[in-house]
Formats: C-alpha cells, sequence, structure tokens
C-alpha cells in the first residue's frame, strides 16, 4: 500500500503469453506475475485468441513467440488486429533474423526479445513495448 494518498495508484497491466514451448509460457508467466502483471497463457493461436475472446480483447500486451506450429506468431497478431484494437505486442524467438523473415518478421524495429532471456531483458522489453503503444495510440486521432 502507499503511504501518502496522493500517491498514484499502481497500474495493473493484462498480458497474454503465447509459446508452444511450456518451460517458455511458465517463466514468462511467473516474470510477469511477479511484476504486477495480470497474466494469461496460451500454447498456440487458437488458444490464445480464445482466450482474447473471453477477456474481450482487454489486454495491454501480447507477449507472442514468431515459430510456432500450425498459426505462426505474426499471422497470429495479423489475426488480433483484425479482431480488435491491439494491444502491444512483444516477438520473441530463438531463431536468428533470416528465419523470422521467412516467418514474416520483415521489419526487425518490431519490438523483439531473444530468446533465452533474462527477467530484466523480459521486463525492460515489455514496458518498452507497452509505452510505445500508449504513445502511439495517444497521437492516433480522436473518433476515427
Amino acid at each position: 500500500m502507499f503511504s501518502n494518498p496522493s500517491d498514484p495508484v499502481p497500474l495493473i497491466r493484462t498480458a497474454l503469453v503465447v509459446d508452444d514451448a511450456g518451460v517458455v509460457r511458465r517463466l514468462s508467466f511467473r516474470i510477469l506475475s511477479e511484476a504486477g502483471y495480470r497474466v494469461f497463457e496460451a500454447a498456440g493461436a487458437v488458444e490464445a485468441l480464445e482466450v482474447l475472446a473471453m477477456l474481450r480483447g482487454n489486454v495491454d500486451l501480447i507477449l507472442v513467440d514468431v515459430v510456432m506450429p500450425e498459426v505462426n506468431g505474426v499471422d497470429l497478431v495479423r489475426l488480433v488486429r483484425d479482431e480488435w484494437d491491439a494491444p502491444a505486442i512483444l516477438f520473441m524467438s530463438a531463431y536468428p533474423a533470416e528465419v523470422l523473415a521467412r516467418e514474416g518478421v520483415k521489419d526487425l524495429r518490431v519490438h523483439f526479445l531473444a530468446k533465452p532471456f533474462t527477467r530484466g531483458e523480459l521486463l525492460s522489453a515489455a514496458e518498452r513495448a507497452v509505452a510505445a503503444h500508449v504513445k502511439a495510440r495517444a497521437a492516433r486521432p480522436q473518433g476515427l
């Protein structure tokens, strides 16, 4: 709790971790949860879309693996953007840039986290992705 009533209220962000590797999902879940995020997880695109539907798209951050079976992370993000006002996206992968390009990540200026990552790297990348998304959203003209 805050000692002074005028202190800001802490912001609780919601994150969805999408990765077919259970160990990565659990690690990301734990790190983000301990940092105060409300975290959901999915093993793939179908499960991620179900979670997003349950949450009515109210997610601040999607941490998504680029290379997954069936539907890759790039295509999942496209599906999300078609359905909801997309949250901040943080792609992650252990693959080199050439593989990412084959999967559809052509613009390497996207928010990206290389695997394996540390707690600090994940939290820093997540906050940068969310902050950039909030800034871009604020710059958009309202009512369009």
